[in-house]
């Protein structure tokens, strides 16, 4: 099986109703339902399953299905939150989500930091080795609608729904993040959160309280903190268990602080072998039954467009996500220059 790019989730700053700028938002009266992103290849896009149930669930729901994972902040940071001040904010912000409280302990998975790395690419690489990397996109946004405040893309198996990779970028081109209490702007910890949660599987909510919201009110910090609607969707999708003790947080093909185009061959062994894929990669498996090698599949949600800039695409029996949060205002601000 190869992996499966899932539509990327992102934060936009646009109006509240303003549906056709992509956010998932959910009528009023599907109030308080978690969602989880799942895999529907009978429909060849990915989809949702929501609690309680919602007319347009379909698929397997996406998880990561070792234990532990790891994500890693790009070195360069932003000039808008330096490299300690984002591994600070995005530990906080997945720290969250390992804390929740379920039924018998916390969530059955452990993600943690495990460095920065030189790779600013949103990517996958089935034969090259790989790392979950948040990075700041302050140049430019090299997606459509101007209104996102960050975007996750989530590359998954189209067949288990197996979470394989997952990359965060930070829209510093565009908008104003406050790394402090009292500092104007979107609060990158409430974004960061939210993010996280895309990170391990989590769709939009229609809980309007929820971490896991679409849209954002600039100015707020509630975003932080879990409510009983996000207890319920990271429990759901990692119930309580036990410790996963010595985590093993290599990525799939291997660890490498460098993209793919960058890397020698076999750069997946020296810092440290993942385990060998079932996505046609270095690993041996047979691509998916979906389809032979090559080609990607990519199905753009409503919070994005464009596709990633960089790195080898994901074959046919793997998909491509990205869903986001939306401000509740426009902000307008041209582009910053290059450094």
């Amino acid at each position: 099986m190869s992996p499966r790019r899932s539509p990327r989730h992102g934060l936009r700053a646009a109006p509240v109703l303003a549906l056709a700028a992509g956010a998932l938002l959910l009528s009023a009266t599907q109030a308080h339902a978690y969602c989880r992103s799942a895999s529907c290849p009978e429909k060849n896009e990915p989809g949702r399953i929501c609690e309680p149930a919602s007319t347009d669930d379909c698929g397997t729901p996406l998880l990561w299905a070792r234990p532990c994972v790891g994500f890693n902040v790009q070195r360069d940071a932003s000039e808008q939150a330096s490299l300690p001040q984002a591994e600070a904010i995005f530990t906080k912000a997945f720290e969250a989500w390992m804390n929740a409280a379920c039924s018998g302990g916390h969530p059955g998975i452990r993600a943690s930091y495990t460095g920065s790395v030189a790779c600013a690419n949103v990517e996958y690489n089935t034969d090259k080795a790989n790392a979950n990397v948040v990075m700041f996109r302050d140049a430019s946004w090299p997606h459509s609608g101007t209104g996102v405040l960050a975007m996750t893309t989530v590359t998954f198996s189209r067949s288990t729904g197996e979470i394989y990779d997952a990359d965060i970028e930070v829209n510093t081109a565009l908008h104003d993040f406050a790394v402090a209490d009292t500092a104007p702007g979107a609060d990158l910890l409430s974004v960061a959160t939210h993010e996280a949660g895309h990170f391990l599987g989590l769709s939009h909510s229609a809980d309007p309280e929820a971490t896991m919201f679409a849209v954002y009110t600039p100015g707020t910090i509630s975003q932080r903190t879990l409510e009983a609607d996000d207890v319920a969707g990271i429990c759901d999708a990692y119930p309580a268990g036990a410790s996963p003790g010595e985590c093993d947080t290599v990525p799939r093909h291997g660890f490498s602080s460098l993209c793919g185009a960058d890397q020698t061959e076999g750069a997946g062994g020296p810092e440290g072998g993942g385990a060998p894929g079932d996505d046609g990669g270095s690993g041996g498996g047979a691509p998916g039954a979906e389809g032979g090698a090559g080609g990607a599949a990519q199905v753009p949600r409503a919070c994005s467009a464009a596709p990633p800039s960089g790195g080898p695409r994901a074959l046919p029996a793997a998909a491509l996500l990205a869903l986001g949060l939306l401000a509740a205002r426009r902000r307008r601000r041209a582009p910053r220059p290059p450094r």
